[in-house]
């Protein structure tokens, strides 16, 4: 799996109908040769022909074809079992709507440490200019990103290694595997979105850390496998139901959870108003619907993007 004196990485991806773009995907990754990898690939029932791409590009590569649409906590978890099977060091979270640099995962693993995860700079696939996915603070009281720089121009702000973070998208994550069995693997309530920085509070708990590595550069199409752009009916349900099970799941008292509870009906109510004047009525239905869903405890997989 590895050189002697390289760790042992395993990649893990979840392929879900990506024929869009699995073919650039394979093609970046196959230049990623140091260190040396190992690929694991778990496809939740496509109906394209993206998963055959994948192994005809990797034939090494660990499959696993799952019978339905498990999404991304269950398939990564799937992915982290076979990786802790192998004895691996790192697992490596990839998503598959990405283009990769050469040198993206040396300058990772160089960045990485035994209790250090490691995120590399993630930038638009069609504008380079702009950060796409999330990697800075979470406002537990309010449930908020801060200083992610998420849909913000590439500068100054996003060339400095960051250390100590809260949140980071596991669009690409190079993370220590003893944390798995540290701190647990990922939780399936969320099905997709907000799982990763779930992840991230209870690995700090058991004394990890995230790091943002500038210097490591790949590109996201972001939402690629859920209808494309920066926000999605798809990605508002999960989002908007996600949101409130995670904040939750970590409050430290219920008059905490009371207080983010107001101000997220007072501000869900301001953004609904905003979105019937712009006419966005998919995104309003799909935001609705991830509120009821949470009050009714409706967690895991309960809509896909054609129910949107």
């Amino acid at each position: 799996m590895a050189e002697a004196d390289a760790p042992a990485i395993a990649i893990v991806i979840v392929n879900y109908n990506s024929a869009e773009f699995v073919d650039e995907f394979c093609s970046t990754l196959a230049e990623v040769v140091d260190p040396p990898w190992r690929l694991i690939a778990i496809d939740s029932a496509s109906a394209d022909a993206s998963m055959e791409a994948i192994e005809r590009a990797f034939p090494d590569a660990i499959s696993v074809r799952c019978d339905d649409n498990v999404g991304f906590a269950a398939g990564a978890n799937i992915g982290i079992e076979r990786a802790l099977q192998l004895d691996a060091d790192y697992v490596l979270f990839l998503n598959i709507d990405v283009a990769l640099t050469p040198d993206f995962l040396r300058r990772l693993v160089d960045a990485a440490g035994a209790r250090t995860i490691v995120v590399p700079k993630i930038l638009y696939y069609f504008d380079h200019r702009l950060i796409s996915t999330h990697a800075g603070c979470f406002d537990w009281r309010l449930g908020l990103f801060r200083e992610t720089y998420g849909g913000k121009p590439d500068g100054p702000a996003t060339n400095v290694r960051r250390d100590g973070l809260d949140t980071a998208s596991f669009c690409c994550a190079l993370v220590p595997a003893q944390a798995f069995r540290d701190a647990g693997t990922l939780d399936e309530r969320f099905f997709m979105y907000y799982e990763e920085t779930d992840f991230i509070r209870r690995a700090q708990a058991a004394g990890y850390r995230v790091r943002y590595e500038p210097s490591s550069v790949i590109y996201h199409r972001e939402s690629g496998a859920s209808g494309g752009g920066w926000m999605t009916p798809f990605k508002q349900y999960y989002a908007t139901r996600n949101r409130l099970y995670l904040v939750r799941k970590h409050a430290t008292s219920r008059s905490a959870y009371a207080s983010f509870t107001a101000y997220f009906w007072a501000t869900r109510i301001a953004t609904a108003l905003a979105m019937a004047v712009r006419g966005e009525r998919r995104l309003l239905r799909a935001m609705a619907l991830g509120v009821r869903d949470y009050y009714r405890g409706r967690m895991g997989r309960t809509m896909q993007v054609k129910d949107l």
